[in-house]
């Protein structure tokens, strides 16, 4: 949990994977950025209906919302 946050801010995600054999898996995500005073950036998203939740990461990259769309990615099966 973010203590003292300063910035916070809400995606809506839709991201499609694809893998072996071109299959395509399409998810939405609850994407949340947060920022504290020292501004240090973290991130946790939620995936409805599918019960995967990402916990308050810290963020070090330049693209905040790119990096945590990756991260989600990481997190969808990788179905054949």
């Amino acid at each position: 949990m973010m203590k003292n946050v300063k910035v916070k801010n809400h995606y809506l995600a839709e991201i499609e994977h694809t893998g072996e054999k071109n299959y395509k898996n399409r998810w939405t995500w609850d994407i949340y950025i947060a920022a504290d005073e020292n501004q240090e950036y973290r991130g946790k998203a939620l995936a409805p209906g599918k019960g995967i939740e990402i916990p308050w990461t810290k963020l070090t990259g330049k693209d905040l919302l790119a990096e945590m769309m990756g991260l989600c990615e990481s997190q969808m099966p990788k179905c054949s």
